[in-house]
């Protein structure tokens, strides 16, 4: 037994090991000055020897937000990650490096990668009173000046308190915008104020030149703001005040528009094969096998890796002299959710027509880089081939064939020109009728089999259809399933207040399904009336109200811990399960 448990052990020491790495990220790469952001270092299957530091830098404020550790088990691997925290508020604008940092443990020496962080002049909008003290929003455009064709990385930055908001709209005549990916979420420290931060990414290309315009961006949100009770009770009720009062307010937000300055590609030094690639590439290319037979297929493997519009690359018109070719097969792979940078990859199968080929002919593909300002011309081979002649058919002598053709034409018997009547089947008369099979009768029961289901499935529906409850019942089960699976998700990702309004809405279905009431406007007050005090449990009637509360606190301010969701999840697990 001791044996089993110390393999399981270092079954699981080997497992905890692998993939030891160290992780720098940022919150957001963007952020105005005077405004604070996350930065982090995530030490993954090791043990710092001491703890990891930033060295000054000019013009930011580095502080340590303390730190965690979490593990994780999955696809047979452990994995354990000891995060550092820290906070960092920019007093000047400017591009800072945050520098690779090399962290030492037992295991070795581990490096981050580094990273830029870009700090902007706030808008004078965002220092105003009234609706932006609650929320506004921010457009960071990655480059003021580019050429026709070159991608600009573009940002849509939400600060909101405390409410809901819809997808952002951008205007932007003159320029292809990628699609939005799923949005981060962040927090931001402004004064006193905290902010939930969300940001969308998208990507602009211009296809014309000129003096153009990326925005302005705007967005549709509503605002949860504390109402001001100015009128006391005349009651002198002591616990007046203790519970805050929120009123849903609209509003339209509005990030003013970048002047981009959009450059024609030059005509000069432009290659001849040149097709539009923008960008700054490398290309690696590789031909197997290099010795083959006449008629044999080469597949030519291309990869174009870079930076720039990755999936808009296409190679040109390639040209094969002695080769059949065909269509190239091609794949990519995005390093980043807007496709700015990443590989793809060409296969092309050749077949050499004839054995006096000696080598796969040179590729070349031509670009524009936008940082040299410049043309530049990628390579690979050409690559040396051995072709052999192919096999050509011999004719094998029959032994049994006469020297004589003639003669063996005599010897062949005479096809006779008459055939006779046959008066039995024969074998066929001697086959069972296909009446007299299992299979041709079962073969015939099946449209019958199937219209009795069909029958069956016709009167479950029209039975459900008309009981208005067992309707209701599945539905709401239908719903609770969709809903739970969303708050495990929801749990894991720490989104307390998308968490929160989820389980209220799964509270309200499954209250009213059980007390026969519709389900808007349910709240804890109908817990604690005649028809709850009647059909529910007391027990229940506490977590429920306990539930309720933790809903209404989340929803109008601060965030909780995964394992505070976690409770909340089984409380509404325990409700469900009581109250049916």
């Amino acid at each position: 037994m001791n044996r089993l448990i110390a393999l399981s052990l270092l079954f699981l020491f080997a497992v905890g090991a692998h993939a030891q790495r160290a992780v720098a990220t940022l919150d957001r790469s963007t952020v105005a000055v005077g405004e604070g952001v996350g930065f982090s270092i995530a030490c993954e299957n090791f043990q710092p020897s001491n703890t990891p530091r930033l060295p000054f830098i000019p013009g930011l404020r580095i502080a340590g937000a303390g730190s965690g550790r979490s593990f994780q088990l999955g696809g047979g691997q452990q994995t354990s990650t000891l995060t550092y925290n820290f906070l960092i508020t920019p007093n000047k604008t400017g591009t800072y490096t945050l520098p690779a940092l090399s962290i030492p443990s037992r295991e070795g020496v581990f490096k981050t990668q580094a990273l830029k962080l870009r700090v902007v002049a706030a808008d004078s909008n965002e220092k105003k009173g009234g609706i932006s003290e609650y929320a506004f929003m921010r457009l960071v455009v990655g480059k003021n000046t580019a050429y026709v064709g070159e991608p600009i990385p573009v940002e849509i930055q939400l600060f909101l308190q405390n409410g809901r908001y819809s997808p952002p709209e951008l205007t932007a005549e003159g320029f292809n915008m990628s699609d939005y990916p799923e949005p981060k979420s962040s927090r931001a420290q402004r004064g006193n104020s905290i902010f939930q931060v969300r940001t969308f990414q998208t990507a602009a290309t211009p296809v014309k030149a000129g003096q153009l315009q990326i925005g302005p961006a705007t967005m549709d949100v509503v605002l949860k703001i504390r109402q001001n009770q100015r009128r006391r009770s005349q009651f002198n009720d002591p616990f007046e005040g203790l519970l805050t009062r929120y009123q849903d307010v609209p509003a339209k937000l509005e990030a003013k528009a970048h002047n981009i300055t959009v450059k024609p590609l030059p005509t000069e030094g432009r290659p001849a094969g040149f097709n539009g690639a923008v960008g700054q590439f490398t290309m690696a290319a590789k031909a197997s096998p290099l010795e083959v037979t006449v008629g044999d297929p080469v597949t030519v493997n291309i990869q174009l890796s870079g930076q720039g519009a990755v999936d808009s690359l296409n190679l040109p018109k390639l040209e094969w002299p002695g080769f059949k070719s065909y269509e190239p097969s091609i794949s990519s792979e995005n390093a980043d959710p807007l496709g700015l940078s990443g590989t793809k990859v060409f296969e092309q199968v050749i077949i050499p027509e004839n054995d006096t080929l000696t080598e796969v002919p040179k590729i070349e593909l031509a670009y524009f880089n936008p940082e040299e300002e410049e043309y530049q011309t990628m390579s690979q081979g050409p690559f040396p081939l051995k072709v052999n002649p192919s096999a050509r058919p011999v004719s094998i002598p029959n032994a049994n064939t006469s020297q004589s053709g003639d003669s063996g034409a005599e010897d062949a018997p005479q096809r006779s020109d008459i055939v006779w009547i046959k008066y039995d089947l024969g074998t066929l008369g001697q086959a069972t009728p296909l009446v007299s099979r299992p299979t041709f009768w079962l073969l015939q029961s099946i449209p019958f089999l199937l219209w009795i289901g069909a029958l069956v499935w016709r009167r479950k529906s029209e039975a459900i259809a008309g009981n208005p409850r067992l309707l209701r019942k599945r539905q709401v089960n239908q719903r609770t399933r969709e809903g739970m699976g969303r708050l495990e998700q929801l749990a894991d990702e720490n989104l307390a207040l998308e968490f929160y309004t989820e389980l209220a809405e799964l509270l309200r279905e499954q209250l009213g399904l059980h007390l026969d009431i519709p389900a808007e406007g349910i709240t804890a007050d109908v817990v604690d009336g005649p028809l709850g005090q009647a059909q529910i449990e007391p027990d229940t009637r506490d977590t429920l109200r306990r539930l309720f509360t933790a809903s209404d606190a989340a929803s109008y301010a601060a965030s909780q811990s995964t394992a505070e969701l976690r409770a909340s999840l089984a409380d509404l697990e325990q409700v469900i399960h009581e109250l049916n």
